[in-house]
């Protein structure tokens, strides 16, 4: 007589076994309700305790593949930026060219249910996630459905995941590296808003490490993504700051205002102020020739995370699995010497952080 084979758990016995109705293991599941986090949590803890996997899961892990690829890339804006479309289609590219479909989760607020749904939908067979948290209940998420992905960029604690990330240390550290070659003492920084984003985190960290090694106050102010963040905080930092001859943006958007405000004030570049920005956008008014910039290099990181993701997905090694890209700086005609002396001495300043609202080529690595 054959053996009875074991018909796979039902949703259901997930119910029974985290005490809740069977509608809320669907809500948890799907996304499409709020499910408090500490019912999701034994819903999800029962499903691993009775092996249980979604249907469409399980179709694909009979080997019933969607044969799509989505990224998740909450953008920081309504709007595209030069440097988040250069991501797209240099990832798009690789996967269109892997035979696979490319889909994407763009809005500026992709929530986690959102991420959810299409995980458990069958949609899609793997994942490369971007704009990564320190803490980023995203991956774990990933690491519980057991779905294929790759990051671009890290968290905090990155044993067993695979990335690719731009080496953000090194890349600050040339910014104010090219300064102090110029004879600038006197280096500020508009840094990012959000420093829960693991790239702002170490943008944080490099400058700040940076400016021990060469002796250098730290002068900071955070502006969120957009030309009016920019305006407001350079228009802030030469009321604190007269002394000021160096800044480095840490985006190009931001980067847009900067240039505004010391127009403004009647300040130029570069005779009374350098200034460095992450990338260059299309939209920036020295852009046709000559902002020195950090490239990011987004195509070469997109299209290694793609490479990676699709090298999984066929089951080859995405050796090496964690990688990070050196960075170029791309000298313009927006960095000079200073033509003048600051008006006060760096040694009398305290490390100082506000709190308001043709080319050459030099590659950067770990110092």
């Amino acid at each position: 007589m054959a053996r009875k084979t074991k018909q796979r758990s039902t949703m259901k016995e997930v119910a029974e076994r985290a005490g809740v109705a069977k509608t809320t293991v669907s809500h948890a599941i799907s996304g499409k309700r709020p499910v408090a986090p500490d019912t999701r949590e034994k819903i999800f803890a029962a499903m691993r305790d009775l092996n249980f996997t979604p249907n469409p899961i399980a179709r694909r892990l009979a080997g019933s593949a969607s044969h799509a690829i989505a990224l998740v890339f909450p953008l920081a804006s309504q709007s595209l930026a030069g440097v988040e479309l250069r991501y797209l289609n240099s990832i798009g590219e690789v996967v269109n060219r892997g035979d696979y479909t490319f889909l994407t989760l763009t809005s500026p607020r992709v929530r986690v249910d959102d991420l959810r749904q299409v995980i458990y939908s069958g949609m899609v067979d793997g994942v490369i996630l971007m704009r990564i948290h320190s803490d980023d209940e995203r991956v774990e998420l990933l690491k519980e459905a057991g779905l294929p992905f790759v990051m671009v960029g890290r968290t905090r604690h990155n044993e067993g995941l695979i990335y690719v990330d731009l080496d953000v240390e090194a890349a600050i550290d040339l910014a104010v590296s090219h300064l102090v070659e110029l004879d600038h003492t006197h280096i500020a920084f508009i840094c990012p808003d959000d420093l829960a984003f693991g790239f702002a985190y170490r943008l944080m960290k490099g400058y700040e490490k940076s400016c021990r090694q060469h002796h250098l106050a730290q002068i900071t102010i955070p502006a969120g993504w957009s030309d009016d963040a920019g305006y407001r905080a350079m228009r802030a930092l030469m009321s604190e700051h007269p002394e000021l001859t160096g800044v480095i943006s840490w985006s190009d958007v931001v980067a847009v205002g900067a240039i505004s405000a010391l127009h403004a004030i009647g300040r130029e570049i570069p005779r009374d102020m350098s200034l460095i920005s992450f990338d260059r956008s299309e939209h920036l008014p020295m852009a046709s020739s000559d902002l020195t910039i950090v490239d990011t290099r987004p195509e070469a990181i997109g299209t290694q995370a793609a490479r990676m993701l699709l090298n999984i997905l066929n089951e080859e090694s995405p050796q090496p699995d964690q990688v990070l890209v050196p960075s170029r700086l791309v000298q313009g005609r927006s960095t000079a010497r200073p033509a003048r002396v600051p008006r006060r001495s760096i040694g009398a300043q305290r490390a100082k952080h506000l709190k308001v609202n043709g080319r050459k080529e030099v590659t950067a690595s770990n110092r």
